[in-house]
Protein backbone atom coordinates (compact mmCIF):
# COMPACT_ATOMS: atom_id res chain seq x y z
CA UNK A 1 0.00 0.00 0.00
CA UNK A 2 2.86 2.45 1.10
CA UNK A 3 4.13 1.54 -2.26
CA UNK A 4 1.62 2.48 -4.32
CA UNK A 5 1.13 5.43 -2.70
CA UNK A 6 4.84 6.69 -3.17
CA UNK A 7 4.71 5.63 -6.72
CA UNK A 8 1.22 7.58 -7.44
CA UNK A 9 2.61 10.01 -5.34
CA UNK A 10 6.01 10.74 -7.65
CA UNK A 11 3.89 10.40 -10.45
CA UNK A 12 1.96 13.04 -10.04
CA UNK A 13 4.76 15.64 -8.74
CA UNK A 14 6.23 14.59 -12.03
CA UNK A 15 3.40 15.73 -14.13
CA UNK A 16 3.36 18.81 -12.01
CA UNK A 17 6.68 19.49 -13.09
CA UNK A 18 6.14 18.52 -16.30
CA UNK A 19 3.04 20.53 -16.63
CA UNK A 20 5.15 23.80 -15.51
CA UNK A 21 7.91 24.00 -17.79
CA UNK A 22 5.53 23.70 -21.25
CA UNK A 23 4.08 26.71 -19.38
CA UNK A 24 5.58 30.36 -20.48
CA UNK A 25 7.50 32.10 -17.73
CA UNK A 26 5.61 35.16 -15.94
CA UNK A 27 2.72 36.73 -17.34
CA UNK A 28 1.77 37.92 -21.19
CA UNK A 29 1.46 41.38 -21.99
CA UNK A 30 -1.05 42.18 -25.18
CA UNK A 31 0.74 44.02 -27.95
CA UNK A 32 -0.29 47.37 -27.30
CA UNK A 33 -1.49 50.05 -30.06
CA UNK A 34 -1.85 53.46 -30.07
CA UNK A 35 -5.52 54.40 -30.36
CA UNK A 36 -5.73 57.13 -32.99
CA UNK A 37 -7.48 60.56 -32.11
CA UNK A 38 -10.52 59.61 -34.94
CA UNK A 39 -13.65 58.03 -35.45
CA UNK A 40 -11.89 55.89 -37.71
CA UNK A 41 -10.43 52.76 -37.41
CA UNK A 42 -8.41 50.97 -39.93
CA UNK A 43 -7.66 47.27 -40.33
CA UNK A 44 -4.17 46.51 -39.18
CA UNK A 45 -3.99 44.72 -42.43
CA UNK A 46 -4.34 47.90 -44.55
CA UNK A 47 -1.52 50.21 -41.65
CA UNK A 48 0.96 50.42 -44.18
CA UNK A 49 -1.00 51.38 -47.44
CA UNK A 50 -3.98 53.88 -46.39
CA UNK A 51 -3.35 56.34 -43.90
CA UNK A 52 -5.55 59.55 -42.20
CA UNK A 53 -4.62 62.98 -43.08
CA UNK A 54 -4.28 65.07 -40.25
CA UNK A 55 -6.97 64.73 -38.16
CA UNK A 56 -7.65 68.23 -36.71
CA UNK A 57 -8.09 69.95 -40.09
CA UNK A 58 -10.21 67.31 -42.10
CA UNK A 59 -12.19 65.63 -39.52
CA UNK A 60 -15.62 67.92 -38.95
CA UNK A 61 -18.72 66.82 -37.34
CA UNK A 62 -21.80 68.90 -37.25
CA UNK A 63 -26.06 68.78 -37.80
CA UNK A 64 -27.40 68.78 -41.10
CA UNK A 65 -29.97 71.38 -41.51
CA UNK A 66 -32.86 68.65 -40.41
CA UNK A 67 -31.11 67.77 -37.64
CA UNK A 68 -28.55 64.15 -38.75
CA UNK A 69 -25.16 63.97 -37.23
CA UNK A 70 -23.07 63.96 -39.92
CA UNK A 71 -19.21 63.50 -39.88
CA UNK A 72 -16.42 64.20 -42.70
CA UNK A 73 -12.94 62.44 -43.08
CA UNK A 74 -10.25 61.83 -45.74
CA UNK A 75 -7.96 58.53 -46.33
CA UNK A 76 -5.00 58.65 -48.24
CA UNK A 77 -3.43 55.68 -50.18
CA UNK A 78 0.11 55.52 -49.48
CA UNK A 79 1.04 53.23 -51.56
CA UNK A 80 1.74 52.98 -55.51
CA UNK A 81 -1.06 50.43 -56.03
CA UNK A 82 -4.82 51.14 -56.98
CA UNK A 83 -7.36 49.55 -54.54
CA UNK A 84 -10.70 49.57 -53.29
CA UNK A 85 -11.86 50.07 -49.87
CA UNK A 86 -14.59 49.26 -48.02
CA UNK A 87 -15.72 51.75 -44.68
CA UNK A 88 -19.09 50.87 -42.93
CA UNK A 89 -20.60 53.90 -40.18
CA UNK A 90 -22.23 52.96 -36.99
CA UNK A 91 -23.95 55.71 -35.27
CA UNK A 92 -25.07 55.88 -31.45
CA UNK A 93 -27.16 57.99 -29.48
CA UNK A 94 -26.08 59.87 -26.00
CA UNK A 95 -26.58 56.62 -24.32
CA UNK A 96 -24.14 54.70 -26.22
CA UNK A 97 -26.66 52.94 -28.59
CA UNK A 98 -26.74 51.88 -31.95
CA UNK A 99 -29.42 54.12 -34.38
CA UNK A 100 -28.02 53.48 -37.36
CA UNK A 101 -25.73 51.22 -38.36
CA UNK A 102 -24.99 51.20 -42.13
CA UNK A 103 -23.88 48.98 -44.72
CA UNK A 104 -20.23 48.85 -45.94
CA UNK A 105 -18.93 51.32 -48.43
CA UNK A 106 -16.87 50.83 -51.36
CA UNK A 107 -14.28 53.36 -52.80
CA UNK A 108 -11.75 53.35 -55.03
CA UNK A 109 -8.44 54.96 -54.75
CA UNK A 110 -5.75 55.77 -57.13
CA UNK A 111 -1.87 55.73 -56.39
CA UNK A 112 -1.17 58.28 -53.52
CA UNK A 113 -4.89 59.34 -53.87
CA UNK A 114 -7.04 61.26 -50.98
CA UNK A 115 -10.70 61.09 -50.79
CA UNK A 116 -13.17 63.13 -48.65
CA UNK A 117 -15.45 60.70 -47.32
CA UNK A 118 -19.02 62.29 -45.56
CA UNK A 119 -21.52 60.02 -43.55
CA UNK A 120 -24.73 60.94 -42.33
CA UNK A 121 -27.07 59.45 -39.60
CA UNK A 122 -29.90 58.53 -41.31
CA UNK A 123 -32.58 59.61 -38.09
CA UNK A 124 -31.64 62.43 -35.56
CA UNK A 125 -30.69 59.95 -32.81
CA UNK A 126 -27.64 60.12 -33.92
CA UNK A 127 -24.42 62.27 -31.63
CA UNK A 128 -21.82 60.01 -32.41
CA UNK A 129 -19.98 57.40 -35.24
CA UNK A 130 -17.28 54.82 -35.53
CA UNK A 131 -16.16 54.14 -39.05
CA UNK A 132 -14.33 50.76 -39.48
CA UNK A 133 -12.08 51.02 -42.85
CA UNK A 134 -11.56 47.54 -44.24
CA UNK A 135 -10.79 45.91 -47.67
CA UNK A 136 -12.86 45.22 -50.21
CA UNK A 137 -13.65 41.97 -50.86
Amino acid sequence: MIRVLSATSIAFVFLLSAASCSSPSGPIAPMLVPTPNSKVTITPDLADSVGLPDVSTVQITHQTPDGRFQYQFQLQNKSDQHFALTYAATFVDSEGAVVDDQRPQRIYFTPQQIRTVVVTCSNSDGTNVRVQVAPAN
